[in-house]
């Protein structure tokens, strides 16, 4: 699901082309190259955000089905209330898992890898997850960085390109 042809230009999403930020005019000017990119990396970490804030029903499909395990029904997380990473064990499950959903569901994503980032603050109760990650982009493949916090009253997350990756 997550693989697209390297012989094809990469170009916004469907979302994004449907959308028009300026109504009145008639004709959009194509994007600079810098514009293109900077509008890549925000819908990444706009849909990266969405993806997270996903939850998935936590039934196994059908043996016969085993294409609806890659499918649209298990998009997003597990519901959080059920997810335990309360050691430093379960927290790296916790982000493997994260990892194995994003190369799953960011077909963007030429390489994708998740780190768990400690807690400055012993009472502070959020998990802390960067993620490190390489775009398909033309004409050379770019590097983008999100820290990520999972708040676990909300259970939401939030998701924020990092300057200094």
């Amino acid at each position: 699901m997550s693989h697209i042809a390297r012989t094809r230009e990469l170009r916004p999403s469907i979302l994004d082309r449907l959308l028009d930020h300026d109504p009145q005019a008639v004709r959009e000017p194509a994007p600079a190259r810098h514009q293109y990119l900077s509008e890549l990396r925000q819908s990444v970490r706009r849909d990266l955000e969405n993806l997270l804030n996903s939850r998935f029903c936590m039934i196994e499909p059908p043996q016969e089905c085993p294409e609806a395990t890659h499918s649209l029904l298990n998009y997003g997380l597990p519901d959080l209330a059920t997810v335990n990473i309360s050691d430093a064990e379960k927290k790296q499950r916790f982000v493997q898992q994260l990892e194995r959903i994003l190369r799953e569901y960011e077909p963007r994503f030429k390489s994708v890898r998740v780190t768990h980032l400690e807690n400055r603050e012993r009472t502070d109760r959020t998990l802390r997850f960067r993620i490190d990650a390489v775009l398909w982009a033309d004409p050379a493949p770019q590097s983008v960085v999100f820290d990520s916090i999972l708040e676990p009253v909300s259970r939401s997350v939030n998701v924020k390109e990092s300057l200094h990756g």
